[in-house]
């Protein structure tokens, strides 16, 4: 019963982890595949007037959106 619990919570672990990876590089482009806010950032690279530059807390990785991301940072 130990056995399944752990390889349960494991799975869970690994499944949370996925699914956020995979919300943060859909939000870096629009729907439609093309990249009007896509692209790189920094304090020193702004994105194109319009875009944000979101920092996800799961990596670290600062790229250009067009709407605030829950949890993220916002670079101004």
């Amino acid at each position: 019963m130990k056995k399944i619990n752990s390889m349960f919570f494991t799975t869970l672990v690994i499944g949370v982890l996925c699914a956020g990876t995979v919300s943060a590089r859909q939000l870096r482009s629009d729907a439609k595949g093309s990249a009007t806010c896509g692209g790189g950032c920094s304090a020193t690279k702004p994105c194109h007037t319009g875009c944000l530059c979101i920092v996800p807390m799961e990596t670290g990785n600062p790229f250009c959106s067009s709407h605030p991301i829950p949890g993220a940072s916002v670079l101004k």
